[in-house]
C-alpha cells in the first residue's frame, strides 16, 4: 500500500497496488484470499483510527485487472458442501470490505471479471478507463456456476434487475462506455494517465463518497426506465413477470442443459435482491448464504466440469504453437493480407482480416465477383452498426481496410495470401503457380479447401513449404475454429506462423494431417449421412433434427445439411466414399434431393423451405425422394445412437491415423467447428461418460443390421478390451 496523500493535496488517500508475484494477471486463489485477510485488518485499523480518507485500489498487471476466482481452485472441488465454504469466505472477506469505514474505489484498467468484478461491487465507487482491455462482468455461467462472492446479490442493488440479469444469465461483459451507461460505475475515465485522473476524481468527489451518496448514472429500470420501469422492478407482479420472461429466454437458449443460469435466477429471486442500497448485517448474510448454496451445488455438477475442462483446453491453446512439445521456431508475424476469390467464404474471411485491422487485398476475376464479396463484408459490418456495437464511422474505416483488385497489384508487399475460390483442384493448382510470381519469399499460403489435399495442391509450387492449410468454417465472422492443416512439405514455420495468427485474428486453431475430410468434416459426414439413412426408413425429418436438438446440438442434422448446402454435403460424401470405403457408403436421398434443383438454404429449398429467416417443412419432399414418413419408425435412442456412434468411432480412427494428435483436439473441433454440446465435453468426453465397452456393443448391435457403416474401429476394440478412455483426466 501506498500513501497518496501528498499527490492529493493532503486528503489523506491511500492506494492498495494488487500485483500477484509470478502471474501474469490477477485471481483469488485460496492463499490470495489468506494473504488478503491481514491487509484488510490492517486497513479496519486505520479506518478507527482515523488516518485515512479515502483507498483507491489499481493493479500492477498491464491490461488486467482481476481475472476472477482462480479456477484450479474450482475445479478441486469435490462436494457440494466444499464449494459452499468457498464461497462463504469470499463472502466473508468481501464482506469486511464492504464494510471498511471509509470509501473504497476500485481504478480498473483492464479485465475485471467475475471475483475481481465482485470485489469492485464490494467498492465505494468503481471508475474505469476507456482502455480497450477493461471489461468488466460476471461470467461464471461459462463455466456452468453462478457469481459465488457476492455478486448475485450486489450486481441487481447496484444497477437493477434488467441490467443485471442480462450479465449474470448471459455472462456478457461490459466496456468502460457501457458500463457507465448502465450505472454499475461512477465513472468512465481516459486511459491516458489513468490512475493520476482517478486520484482526482477520487479527491473531487470525496464528500460525496463519505456521505454515500450515488455518484453513478440512474439505471433503466426494467430495461426501459421511466415510471413504467419502476413499477415492473419495485412491486411483485412486475418483479414476477421479469423472472417468468428471464426464464423463459433461458429455457429459449439452453433448452434446459445447463443449470447455472436458472440457479442464478432462483438465487436472485429468492433473496429479494433488486435495485437499492446494500444489504447489511442479517439481511445480507442470509442473501449470500443462498448464493454459498447454489454455488456449491453447481460446482460439483458434470456441466460445470466439462465446461471447466473447455476453458482450461482454450487457455492451452494460447500458450501453444501448433507442434509438438519442445519444438520452437520462428513466427513471422502478419501485418497485412490477400485473398483470392471474392465469393461468400472470401468476403467473409477479408471481413474478418479487416475487423482485425488488417489491410487486406481482395482479387477475383471480373468486377461483378468483387461487388459480391464487398457486399458479403459491408453486410456483417452493417449489423454491427444496427447492434450498435461499431459506428457508422468505424464501419466506413473497417471496409476501407478491403481493397477489390482484378490483379495481382499489392500483393507483392503482403504477408499472407488466403485462396478461397471453388473447389476444384485444377483450378487451385494453377492458381498457386501464378500467385507465387506476385508474393515475396517469405509470404506465408495457404488455402481454404474444406476437402481437397493440401499435399496435392503444393505439390506444383516452387516453395511448398510455405503453403498450409486454412479451413475456416462458414459463416467465418461466427464460427470460431480453424483447422490447420500440414500437408507433405510443409514446414513448421508455415503451421506455427499461421497457427499464431489464426489466435490472433480471434479463431481456434487445431492442427490437422492432411488426410480425407481432415477431422471435422469426416467426423460430421457419418453423422449427417445416418440422419438420410433414418429418413429413408421413414423416420420424419422433423422428429430426427426434433432428438438431436434435444441431445443438445445446435441444429438439427437434416437443417445442417441445408445450411451447409446439399450439394456441398453431397459432394464431400462421394470423396470420403472414395477414401473410406463401404463404412462411408452416402444415402441416396440427397442425390434425389440434390436432382430436384434444392440445394439447401442456399437456393430456400432443401429438407426444409426457407423465406428469409422463416423456415418451415413441406411434405411434399417426402413425394420428392420417394419416402413414407412413418412418426416413431424408431425410438429416440435409436436416432441419437446411430447419428452420433458413428463420430465416436471415427474419431478413434483419426487419434489411431494421427489426423490430430489428442482427443482434447477431437473435442475442441467439434465444439467449435461443429458445436457439438459444450456442456457433455465434446466428442470424446461423452464417449468416455459412455464407456468404450457401450459404445462397442451398440455398435456391434447396429453393424449386425447396417454392415460396414457401424463396424467397430479396432482403436475402439482396443480400448473397450482394456476398459480404457479416450481422456486420463
Amino acid at each position: 500500500m501506498e500513501d497518496r496523500s501528498s499527490a492529493a493535496g493532503g486528503v489523506r488517500i491511500w492506494t492498495l497496488v494488487f500485483d500477484l508475484v509470478g502471474e501474469k494477471v490477477n485471481k483469488f486463489s485460496k492463499k490470495v484470499m489468506t494473504d488478503f485477510e491481514p491487509i484488510v485488518a490492517e486497513l479496519e485499523a486505520a479506518g478507527k483510527a482515523g488516518s485515512i480518507d479515502a483507498l483507491m485500489v489499481v493493479s500492477g498487471k498491464p491490461g488486467n485487472f482481476i481475472a476472477g476466482a482462480d479456477i484450479e481452485m474450482i475445479r478441486a472441488v469435490e462436494t457440494a458442501q466444499e464449494g459452499v465454504s468457498l464461497s462463504k469466505s469470499g463472502h466473508a472477506l468481501l464482506n469486511r470490505w464492504e464494510d471498511l469505514p471509509f470509501p473504497t474505489i476500485a481504478a480498473i484498467d483492464g479485465a475485471t471479471l467475475g471475483g475481481g468484478c465482485e470485489m469492485a461491487l464490494a467498492c465505494s465507487a468503481i471508475v474505469m478507463s476507456n482502455n480497450p482491455a477493461a471489461k468488466i462482468g460476471l461470467p461464471e455461467v461459462m463455466l456452468g456456476l453462478i457469481p459465488g462472492m457476492g455478486g448475485c446479490i450486489r450486481l441487481p442493488r447496484k444497477v437493477g434487475l434488467a441490467t443485471a440479469l442480462d450479465m449474470i444469465l448471459t455472462g456478457k461483459n461490459l466496456n468502460a462506455e457501457r458500463a457507465f451507461k448502465g450505472g454499475l460505475i461512477e465513472a468512465a475515465l481516459p486511459r491516458e494517465e489513468f490512475e493520476t485522473s482517478a486520484l482526482s476524481w477520487v479527491k473531487a468527489n470525496l464528500k460525496a463518497l463519505g456521505d454515500g451518496k450515488r455518484l453513478a448514472k440512474e439505471p433503466k429500470l426494467g430495461g426501459m426506465g421511466g415510471a413504467v420501469g419502476t413499477m415492473m422492478e419495485k412491486t411483485p407482479l412486475g418483479r414476477a413477470l421479469i423472472f417468468r420472461k428471464a426464464r423463459e429466454g433461458v429455457l429459449s437458449q439452453t433448452k434446459g442443459h445447463y443449470p447455472a443460469p436458472l440457479e442464478a435466477l432462483a438465487v436472485i429471486q429468492g433473496t429479494g435482491t433488486g435495485y437499492g442500497a446494500r444489504f447489511r448485517g442479517a439481511e445480507r448474510e442470509k442473501a449470500m448464504n443462498r448464493e454459498a448454496e447454489g454455488f456449491g451445488k453447481l460446482a460439483v455438477t458434470e456441466v460445470s466440469k466439462n465446461l471447466i475442462r473447455l476453458f482450461f483446453l482454450t487457455e492451452g491453446l494460447k500458450k501453444s504453437n501448433g507442434l509438438p512439445p519442445g519444438r520452437d521456431v520462428k513466427v513471422s508475424e502478419v501485418h497485412s493480407a490477400a485473398v483470392l476469390g471474392a465469393g461468400v467464404m472470401g468476403g467473409g474471411i477479408a471481413q474478418l482480416f479487416a475487423e482485425k485491422e488488417i489491410p487486406t487485398r481482395m482479387k477475383d476475376l471480373n468486377t461483378k465477383a468483387l461487388s459480391l464479396g464487398v457486399e458479403a463484408a459491408s453486410k456483417i459490418f452493417q449489423k454491427q452498426v444496427k447492434k450498435r456495437k461499431i459506428t457508422k464511422r468505424q464501419f466506413l474505416q473497417k471496409l476501407n481496410r478491403i481493397a477489390p483488385v482484378l490483379d495481382y497489384s499489392g500483393f507483392e508487399t503482403g504477408d499472407i495470401v488466403v485462396e478461397a475460390v471453388i473447389e476444384n483442384m485444377e483450378i487451385k493448382q494453377k492458381v498457386f503457380r501464378e500467385l507465387e510470381d506476385h508474393v515475396k519469399p517469405d509470404c506465408l499460403i495457404a488455402t481454404n479447401t474444406s476437402s481437397l489435399s493440401v499435399s496435392k495442391m503444393q505439390s506444383v509450387m516452387k516453395k511448398p513449404e510455405r503453403f498450409v492449410g486454412m479451413h475456416f468454417f462458414n459463416p467465418v465472422h461466427r464460427m470460431p475454429l480453424i483447422e490447420v492443416i500440414r500437408g507433405d512439405k510443409t514446414a513448421d514455420e508455415a503451421v506455427a506462423s499461421l497457427f499464431e495468427f489464426s489466435k490472433k485474428i480471434g479463431k481456434m486453431p487445431i492442427v490437422v494431417k492432411d488426410a480425407p475430410g481432415f477431422l471435422v468434416n469426416r467426423l460430421l459426414l457419418p453423422y449427417l449421412n445416418e440422419a438420410t439413412y433414418l429418413l429413408s426408413e421413414g423416420v420424419p425429418v422433423q422428429e430426427i433434427d426434433r432428438v438431436l436438438l434435444g441431445f443438445g446440438m445446435p441444429m438439427g442434422p437434416m437443417e445442417l445439411i441445408d445450411e451447409v448446402g446439399v450439394d456441398v454435403g453431397e459432394k464431400v460424401a462421394h470423396i470420403l466414399h472414395d477414401a473410406f470405403g463401404p463404412r462411408a457408403e452416402p444415402s441416396t436421398l440427397n442425390a434425389k434431393v440434390l436432382g430436384a434443383g434444392m440445394l439447401g438454404k442456399k437456393n430456400g429449398r432443401g429438407f426444409y423451405v426457407y423465406a428469409g429467416k422463416k423456415k418451415e417443412f413441406d411434405p411434399k419432399l417426402y413425394e420428392v425422394i420417394g419416402v413414407t414418413p412413418r412418426p416413431h419408425a424408431h425410438s429416440d435412442q435409436e436416432v441419437l445412437e446411430r447419428c452420433v456412434l458413428p463420430m465416436i468411432n471415427e474419431a478413434s480412427r483419426c487419434l489411431d491415423e494421427g489426423v490430430v494428435a489428442t482427443a482434447s483436439d477431437v473435442d475442441l473441433g467439434m465444439i467449435m467447428g461443429t458445436g457439438f454440446p459444450p456442456f457433455r465435453g465434446g466428442l470424446l468426453r461423452y464417449a468416455d461418460s459412455l464407456g468404450a465397452r457401450q459404445v462397442v456393443e451398440r455398435l456391434r448391435f447396429y453393424q449386425e443390421r447396417f454392415g460396414a457403416r457401424f463396424e467397430p474401429a479396432p482403436g475402439m476394440i482396443r480400448r473397450a478390451d482394456a476398459s480404457e478412455k479416450f481422456h486420463s483426466r
